[in-house]
């Protein structure tokens, strides 16, 4: 029996050549982009385009034909399952089994979501809207995730969307509609598309140049996100929207690194070589990025790292002069050998309130006043407390490139490491943590690289060394095989592994290309390591030991080596940039704290007396002469702010900026307090009752809690994190099933709405209405449908069918709907007594499948209600 055709062979070839071809056309541009960035991939947009061509030309064809889509899609599923586990098991010796695996999935992926394409295109009258918002929503993802955002970046990837969405809306329609019998077919059908193809490139390019602004708008937001540097481009830190710097919480590996030569923060490192006179300077810590994107090529923070050693307190949250510590930090890095406690002051020019910055292990954070000289250069500042390795400094991180005293002065923190003991009694979790690698060809490169540089080398820090000698070694015309370069350029294959490219092709990277590199060749030997992410120190002051200026520009990455009994020990090995101006020398004197605070009080503003200068605080927390007083009960303090200056943590503020409920510290260097002393028994309100009353302070600080707030989401909102491409797709595929479910669910939500109101309503009047509204749903929705048949007649045709008197109803409800005559008793009771014994004879000539299937048919819940009603 041959199967009936939907649609003709003239109509077929218009859907194939205006519908299927332009679709092919976008999906290839799609995949063209998607490729240059997605490695999995593997740059192979045209035979990826192929498998989407074959699958929607298929099922463009194939239903053509009154085939149904279920139960063939079904079989094709089945199908192609059958085809991957026999792939999956096949022995093919050298040739990559998982890769044409890979292949075939994505040949499957391709060529069925071409073939719901094609069914949706020859069938579905809604399919246009969804499938033109899918492509859209992708664009998005790839475009969001990938690119260096610029406004005609952002026009060249959504403008062909939006114009193939407005193209395949109208002209799926006005094919639906056509006339085949037209005698001027093909140029009815040509006039009407040109019209509409300028009608569309007009009001695309109208709304292109009228929101030009706000693309730009886009581009300032979205490329500040990326690096926090509004030219598009990667840093090593981001720009806050309130103008400050943090430490980006990823490294992406990018085409070109911007820098800064902005003054970011000052600081005082109490760390020196055993003559107590040499400076020791560290490199200063931000974070550590532990994890590898490989589909972004993006280095990652990591919260839930094992054995986390990261102390990350946020300062601007500490009242002054209190502290924050943990100690457990300490035991996490399992330091023991060869450390000591020392201490730094951290004074932020445009470094963020919350960020926090230090020597690693950090494990104690207390903030500090600055001096009113100072109040206009440095915004707050703090002290922190570290376990650092003696062995670290930064003459030793730093790579000499060939300088022979630094060279010398490093042996002996070698000599030291060669004495570490192997990675045998190190707990199993922590080892695989820090030494995972992705595990395919192009890293496998990587790891044939870090054996061969290191096959001579007996120990870890014999292989760090050989792996450092790697990156300064020179070719056989004495030049150097690796520069330094800020514009390393991109590989020819958009989607080839960066660090393949920077150590194999081009040899030409900046910090973040040397340490990533640099980490997966010791992963690949066994070796725990991190990348942390933060500031170099460079030694410029020699009239002020010890202080050290940090600029934008010296924002920094490196690796961290684990060995047993000594911890992470820092190495660095990006090449020195002789092309670059170091930033200025620093100027003027650093700021020095030479006042002792008597009295600090942390607690709530209660009333704010502005012109007698007089402010009553509720104190929750007090130290008086460095002691920590004991508090049962919060107590009130009056306050003489007259001579206090204000400050917040972003500058100075104003006795104004204080509100009843405003949380404030108050420190007081008066000497009135001086002499007055207190005893380990002494609680808060006998500390109070001792003090003048009121007591003088000379700053206040505000330590809002919204403004706090307020200051995170500043700096949380800028910063890009990485799409979770699984949750994403899960997500996805969740709003499409959902979406699917509510369109095949709503037929049968309808029903039971007019059920119910029919059921319900005890009114003759509106009780005909619901009766006759639900009546012939359910019959419409079981495919008895009027057609060009009149009341009457439809009725009768439905009695004879069904042996029921539904003509009497209708010649009832026509009396209700179109005359005022009151009903008889008859007519009355006829009315109550007809809905339900109705409804279960026509339901009872209906099998289960038949009643299943016409309910899961929305169409025609769309066409009952565009269609005359009785």
């Amino acid at each position: 029996m041959e199967i009936g055709r939907i649609h003709s062979f003239k109509k077929v070839c218009t859907q194939l050549l205006l519908l299927v071809l332009p679709t092919i056309i976008l999906v290839a541009y799609l995949l063209f982009n998607a490729n240059s960035y997605f490695s999995i991939l593997q740059n192979n947009s045209f035979e990826q385009t192929l498998f989407f061509a074959a699958g929607i030309l298929s099922g463009t064809i194939f239903y053509a034909y009154r085939l149904r889509f279920v139960s063939t899609t079904l079989v094709l599923v089945i199908a192609f399952l059958i085809v991957y586990n026999f792939l999956d098991k096949i022995n093919s010796g050298e040739f990559d089994a998982f890769f044409f695996s890979i292949k075939f999935l994505i040949f499957t992926y391709l060529f069925f979501a071409g073939w719901v394409a094609g069914f949706g295109l020859s069938r579905s009258r809604f399919f246009t809207i969804l499938f033109s918002f899918l492509l859209l929503l992708l664009q998005v993802l790839v475009v969001s995730k990938t690119s260096e955002i610029y406004a005609n970046q952002l026009i060249a990837a959504f403008a062909p969307v939006l114009f193939y969405s407005l193209y395949l809306v109208y002209t799926a329609e006005l094919i639906r509609n056509m006339n085949e019998d037209e005698k001027r077919y093909v140029w009815f059908l040509s006039k009407r598309l040109a019209a509409f193809i300028l009608l569309a490139l007009t009001l695309l390019v109208s709304i292109l140049l009228l929101f030009n602004k706000e693309f730009k708008g886009v581009e300032k937001e979205w490329s500040g996100r990326e690096g926090g540097n509004r030219s598009g481009k990667q840093s090593m830190t981001k720009e806050n929207r309130d103008g400050t710097l943090s430490n980006n919480d990823q490294m992406k590996m990018t085409g070109s690194l911007s820098k800064d030569k902005r003054l970011v923060f000052v600081a005082k490192l109490d760390n020196y070589f055993p003559d107590g006179k040499t400076p020791n300077p560290l490199y200063f810590t931000s974070m550590y990025y532990t994890k590898f994107d490989t589909l972004t090529q993006t280095f990652e923070s990591d919260s839930t790292l094992p054995k986390n050693d990261l102390f990350s307190p946020d300062p601007s949250r500490i009242p002054l002069y209190f502290s924050k510590s943990d100690t457990t930090v300490i035991s996490n890095s399992m330091a023991t050998l060869s450390r000591k406690i020392i201490s730094a002051d951290i004074y932020k020019v445009i470094l963020s309130p919350n960020e926090y910055v230090a020597p690693s292990t950090s494990f104690f954070c207390q903030p500090l006043p600055v001096e009113n000289e100072y109040k206009n250069q440095f915004k707050s500042a703090y002290r922190a407390k570290m376990w650092v390795s003696n062995l670290n400094s930064a003459y030793f991180i730093y790579n000499p490139a060939g300088n022979k005293q630094l060279e010398t002065f490093q042996q002996i923190r070698f000599d030291q490491l060669r004495m570490a003991g192997g990675y045998e009694g190190v707990d199993n979790s922590f080892m695989n943590y820090y030494t995972f690698m992705p595990r395919n060809n192009e890293y496998n490169r990587i790891s044939e690289l870090a054996k061969s540089v290191t096959k001579n080398s007996p120990t870890t820090v014999d292989k760090m060394i050989a792996i450092r000698d790697y990156f300064t070694s020179k070719d056989e015309f004495g030049q150097p095989m690796f520069k330094y370069s800020d514009n390393p350029g991109i590989p020819g294959m958009p989607s080839a592994s960066k660090l393949n490219y920077f150590l194999f092709e081009n040899r030409k990277g900046y910090c973040a290309y040397y340490a990533g590199a640099t980490l997966f060749m010791l992963r690949s030997l066994g070796i725990p390591s991190r990348i942390a992410a933060g500031f170099l120190t460079v030694d410029r002051s020699n009239k002020n030991p010890g202080w050290y200026w940090f600029y934008a520009d010296q924002a920094h990455a490196w690796v961290q080596l684990f060995f047993p009994g000594y911890g992470w020990i820092d190495f660095d090995t990006t090449v020195p940039d002789l092309n670059t101006q170091q930033s200025p020398q620093p100027d003027g004197t650093p700021p020095m704290n030479t006042q002792q605070a008597f009295m600090v009080a942390d607690g709530k503003a209660l009333t704010v007396d502005t012109i007698g200068k007089k402010v009553v605080m509720k104190v929750s927390k007090m130290l008086f002469h460095d002691e920590n007083i004991k508090v049962k009960n919060s107590e009130n303090l009056l306050l003489d702010v007259s001579i206090a200056s204000i400050t917040k943590d972003t500058g100075i503020g104003k006795l104004n900026d204080i509100k009843p409920g405003t949380s404030i510290v108050a420190v007081s260097y008066a000497e009135s307090l001086k002499n007055i002393f207190v005893n380990e028994k002494d609680i808060l309100i006998n500390v109070i009752k001792k003090m003048p009353s009121p007591t003088p302070v000379d700053e206040i600080k505000i330590m809002d809690n919204q403004e706090g707030e307020k200051q995170k989401m500043n700096t949380k909102s800028t910063q890009s994190k990485p799409i979770d491409w699984i949750s994403t797709f899960w997500t996805i595929l969740l709003v499409l099933v959902s979406s699917v479910i509510l369109l095949f669910t709503t037929p049968w939500i309808v029903w039971q709405y007019l059920n119910f109101k029919a059921k319900q309503d005890f009114n003759n009047k509106t009780k005909s209405y619901h009766i006759n509204n639900a009546l012939f749903f359910l019959l419409h929705q079981l495919g008895e449908i009027r057609h060009h048949e009149s009341p009457e007649q439809f009725a009768f045709r439905l009695d004879l069918k069904f042996g029921t008197n539904i003509k009497t109803f209708i010649l009832i409800y026509q009396k209700v709907k179109y005359s005022n005559i009151e009903l008889s008793q008859t007519e009355t009771e006829f009315i109550s007594h007809f809905y339900l014994p109705v409804i279960k004879v026509i339901k009872s000539h209906f099998s289960a499948k038949a009643k299943l299937i016409g309910f899961m048919q929305f169409l025609r819940t769309y066409q009952y209600f565009n269609y005359h009603k009785i």
